[in-house]
């Protein structure tokens, strides 16, 4: 498979609409018994893409999410797979973790204005001191 976006061609359009009511049938075990070898053929090469889409659309997923949870250290390969789904309680461990480290950030930026405003008040101080 190539890595560029799948796009159906014309030819597997056609046999998809063609044996639309025959795929439709799932209750049905024999109905592809109806399908011509050629079209069973184009049929399984159209799944065939569109797994490989979906499996690579899922591993840069997966990467993204380990990039995420390494930014806020969490190391995935030792928490494993539950890295990729939600709680129980529909809560996340990434989704935490960065709640977490933006509430920090933003009292590390506060505590440093505050750092700020104090220094200030200590050289008028110190300056007043000396008079």
């Amino acid at each position: 498979m190539n890595d560029g976006a799948y796009i159906i061609d014309e030819r597997e359009a056609e046999i998809l609409d063609r044996y639309e009511g025959i795929l439709a049938q799932k209750k049905d075990p024999h109905r592809y018994d109806a399908l011509p070898k050629d079209a069973l053929a184009a049929l399984c090469r159209v799944k065939d893409k569109s797994n490989d889409l979906f499996v690579r659309r899922y591993e840069a997923a997966r990467e993204v999410i380990d990039v995420i949870a390494r930014q806020v250290s969490i190391d995935p390969d030792t928490l494993g797979l539950s890295i990729y789904y939600p709680d129980f309680d529909g809560s996340s461990v990434i989704a935490r973790r960065i709640e977490e480290w933006v509430s920090s950030s933003g009292d590390k930026a506060m505590l440093k204005k505050r750092v700020r405003e104090l220094e200030q008040e200590n050289l008028i101080l110190r300056s007043l001191v000396r008079k």
